[in-house]
């Protein structure tokens, strides 16, 4: 894990990140992981990344410095958000070259795999019933919505992709778990065409296990600072399969602090309180009046204790209402009105700051989430006027140690 920060108003943006990460596929632990990058020389555009490093056996870091020499070679962005649009066209591109297309096929194997293992089995229960027909369709019919009923990845379509490569794989697991439902020529195309659309959901096995992906910068057009915050999970036929968290344009004139990865601290200090008291202190509002309703004297009716805790319902929804805005009001407001006047030099220091607090507390705090943030923390303000400038950025060796360093 990581912790992030960008800091925005109309003068710029500020970026900020630890270094420390771990190595995918071990417990190895490195304080000199770099999250905080420049994605061209000739234009105003920076990343920040967090949380899972690599695209299958491909790091982020290499995929950036590559996709910063490809921006390079192309015009000017008109309008900043459209670098989702390159980052695709980038990724499509060099999909044989970082061998995307050979690593993808363990990953939408397994998944084939498990899904014909699974609904394979419940097939199979019923395949020789008088009524088997009836009876697979309802089980394909129970696939079937739990596909419908699950969150699509927008902009994202593979199922085509997926019937011309994969349908060889399909047939193998078919013969090994129910090869009896090659019978069932209807009723097998069917359950095929269920798992290619299975594919294009959000899925578990990669939500949980995420590329956060910050882009800000400025377009050709923007006068101000835009930022494009995305969540990554795979690559599948040359195409990106990502969900979109949050775009910000500064043109509203609203300043803002955006905290990535390990938010906590962060939001804590924005608003004085942490959000686990924001909700816990209303429930256990609640709860105690519950409580105490329920053991007043037996004088009272069970009746008359419902209509209690029916009337005092509300008390703990409003004392969270109440809290929020005060917190609001006394905390986050005075802040966030500071961030919308100060100038980048202020933006850079309070985001290397933010992110040092989270560090500190990382280190000495013995909650389970030891070590995974520190080491030093990069720091870069991007501006229409200066483009993108390092503030603070640890090295891969010591100047003093080479006289031609520059």
């Amino acid at each position: 894990m990581s912790v992030g920060v960008c800091i925005i108003n109309r003068n710029g943006v500020a970026l900020a990140a630890d270094s420390a990460g771990t190595s995918p596929g071990n417990k190895m632990f490195y304080n000199s992981m770099n999250k905080v990058f420049s994605l061209s020389k000739r234009f105003v555009y920076g990343a920040i990344t967090y949380g899972k490093s690599s695209i299958y056996n491909v790091s982020i870091e290499q995929l950036l410095k590559e996709f910063r020499a490809f921006l390079d070679s192309q015009e000017c962005l008109n309008d900043f958000f459209d670098i989702i649009n390159e980052f695709n066209k980038f990724i499509n591109m060099k999909n044989s070259y970082y061998r995307f297309d050979v690593d993808e096929f363990d990953s939408c194997n397994s998944l084939i795999k498990d899904l014909v293992v699974v609904w394979g089995n419940k097939i199979k229960t019923v395949i020789n019933q008088d009524d088997s027909v009836e009876e697979i369709n309802h089980i394909l019919d129970e696939l079937e919505n739990n596909v419908i009923s699950s969150i699509r990845i927008d902009n994202f379509d593979v199922s085509s992709y997926i019937n011309c490569t994969y349908l060889q794989a399909f047939e193998i697991h078919i013969s090994v778990v129910v090869p009896e439902l090659k019978q069932y020529k209807e009723q097998k195309m069917r359950f095929w065409n269920i798992i290619c659309n299975y594919f294009n959901l959000s899925l578990k096995r990669e939500t949980d296990n995420v590329m956060g992906l910050f882009f800000a910068g400025y377009g050709a057009k923007d006068a101000f600072p835009k930022y494009i915050h995305l969540e990554l999970y795979t690559v599948i036929g040359g195409q990106v399969k990502y969900s979109i968290v949050e775009k910000f344009d500064e043109s509203n004139n609203t300043a803002k602090i955006q905290p990535l990865a390990q938010n906590d601290v962060i939001l804590t200090f924005c608003k004085g309180i942490s959000n686990y008291f924001l909700y816990y202190i209303p429930q256990k509002a609640s709860e105690l009046i519950n409580s105490k309703i329920e053991n007043l004297p037996q004088e009272f009716t069970d009746e008359q204790k419902s209509f209690l805790k029916t009337h005092f319902s509300e008390c703990g929804q409003n004392l969270s209402n109440a809290i929020t805005a005060q917190v609001q009001a006394n905390n986050v407001d005075p802040i966030i009105n500071s961030v919308r006047l100060i100038p980048l030099s202020e933006m850079a220091s309070l985001a290397e700051n933010l992110v040092n607090i989270t560090s500190l507390r990382r280190t000495y705090a013995i909650d389970g989430n030891q070590q995974t943030v520190g080491g030093p923390t990069d720091v870069a303000i991007l501006s229409k006027g200066d483009g993108f400038v390092w503030i603070k950025r640890k090295h891969y060796f010591s100047k003093d140690l080479n006289p031609n360093y520059k």
